[in-house]
């Protein structure tokens, strides 16, 4: 019988915590973290679709562009004490590795930072899906180099990533944001938020 894959997103759902925040604070700092959404908010002021992504592009490049990827490892190694790590998720995903389900976390999270924060833990997954940035030179250029990995993109790159799955698909997420992923899967886990 096949054995299926599980599924998870990381922000709430292995973590407490909303990371990317916590992630660009320990970047740049509190009082240049500030700045930068104050800066990105009024950029952003004036677009008329999808404020939440040009808000989240140009703070993504006021707080990142220029520094160099072991930086943001660096700042990734700094933040992982920080967090409050689910142990309900944490212990279904062991269990899912244990079944020899192949086990994915998706997540909005940035790519420069996942990699660290899930080897910290000694979690190993099979596939990572995140928000890329574009790296020239192993400098970060503050552009994202694939859409955010949130809501409906996310559940695209999710169903993309399962086609050639066989058996059942088990999905951990919180609401509203998981809702498309969740529903990709035969055994959903809403987790609240």
């Amino acid at each position: 019988m096949p054995k299926g894959a599980a599924i998870f997103d990381f922000d709430r759902t292995l973590v407490r915590e909303e990371t990317l925040a916590m992630f660009l604070r320990t970047v740049v700092g509190q009082r240049t973290f500030i700045a930068a959404c104050c800066a990105a908010a009024s950029a952003s002021a004036y677009v008329r679709q999808r404020r939440v992504d040009a808000f989240r592009a140009e703070l993504l490049r006021r707080t990142l562009a220029g520094r160099t990827v072991s930086q943001a490892k660096d700042a990734a190694e700094r933040l992982f004490p920080r967090l409050r790590w689910i142990a309900q998720t944490t212990d279904a995903l062991a269990g899912h590795q244990d079944a020899g389900r192949p086990v994915l976390v998706a997540t909005g999270s940035l790519s420069v930072y996942m990699p660290t924060l899930l080897a910290l833990k000694g979690i190993e997954v099979d596939g990572l899906l995140s928000t890329e940035m574009e790296v020239d030179a192993d400098v970060l250029t503050g552009r994202m180099k694939t859409p955010s990995c949130t809501w409906a993109e996310k559940a695209r790159r999710v169903k993309a990533w399962l086609a050639d799955s066989e058996g059942p698909v088990w999905a951990y997420g919180n609401l509203p944001h998981d809702g498309a992923m969740l529903a990709l899967a035969d055994h959903p886990t809403v987790l609240p938020t």
